[in-house]
């Protein structure tokens, strides 16, 4: 399928833009270069340069696609993203919806509307809400528009209770665990990192499966989902197990594909206390 007018210029719009803003004005760059030099010490200057180039444009073409989100064909979407075991989904049911990690990698809103197409209604998302009540607003109603239940993170629990007919949870699991007093810490890309702990917790207080979902650029545009298991229902693991197989998964594809991972956040800003 070949690319439509509109996905085109908006590719073209936003590469003018982040040129602007982002190789000649400088957003984000010292974040980008700390986060790039701490997480691949192994590597030399000019391949971290070249990992950020290749980021910056990855991220115009990300931006320029959440975009034509709120008219992309169902079809197209379908063409664009392809799913290459779509079996693991089969348990999507109530009353033990699965829980699907996904990560700041490649377009994970691309990953949700997906996810989307195949659950519909019986996939809850969880996110969180802008400041903006008129950002927000827009932002939900792309997020929902194939049939998805968005949830504000923090009501999950509550939303659960009156919300019988959820088979999957869904949410990007690599935030930075800022007010979550659930925290696990690991060695993640070379570093002291907090994970958030949501689905382990959820999939232990369930009884159900955790799955880690990982996205791959295949070229501008196109991506592929591939899932993997993190335990077994009702499988009783120490605590934290859950949470590191989700962090080696997600490490795994950043290594293999660095320049597609979400550069610009501030992951390491929470240290662990040493009291």
């Amino acid at each position: 399928m070949s690319e439509s007018l509109c996905l085109r210029a908006c590719y073209a719009a936003c590469s003018v833009l982040f040129t602007l803003v982002v190789r000649l004005g400088g957003l984000r760059r010292k974040v980008t270069r700390d986060n790039l030099a701490q997480s691949f010490p192994e590597l030399t200057p000019s391949q971290w340069r070249a990992i950020e180039r290749e980021f910056v444009q990855r991220q115009s073409e990300v931006f320029a696609e959440i975009l034509y989100s709120w008219r992309i064909p169902e079809a197209e979407l379908r063409d664009r993203v392809t799913l290459l075991n779509p079996e693991l989904l089969a348990s999507a049911q109530p009353p033990r919806p699965l829980v699907l990690a996904g990560g700041h990698q490649c377009n994970w809103e691309w990953m949700l509307l997906r996810l989307s197409l195949e659950l519909g209604p019986r996939l809850m998302g969880l996110y969180k809400p802008l400041s903006n009540v008129r950002a927000d607003s827009a932002m939900k109603g792309m997020r929902s528009r194939f049939g998805a239940t968005l949830v504000p993170a923090k009501s999950v629990l509550q939303e659960l209770a009156r919300f019988r007919e959820a088979g999957a949870i869904g949410l990007i699991a690599d935030q930075v665990p800022r007010t979550s007093p659930e925290k696990h810490w690991l060695e993640f890309l070379n570093q002291d990192t907090a994970f958030y702990m949501g689905p382990e917790l959820m999939a232990r207080a369930l009884r159900t499966q955790a799955i880690s979902v990982r996205m791959r650029r295949l070229g501008r545009g196109r991506y592929t989902l591939e899932f993997q298991s993190l335990n077994e229902p009702g499988e009783k693991l120490p605590n934290g197990t859950i949470t590191e197989r989700y962090a080696r998964h997600l490490e795994s594809g950043i290594r293999e594909d660095p320049a597609g991972w979400w550069w610009w956040h501030k992951r390491w800003k929470l240290k662990r206390s040493v009291y």
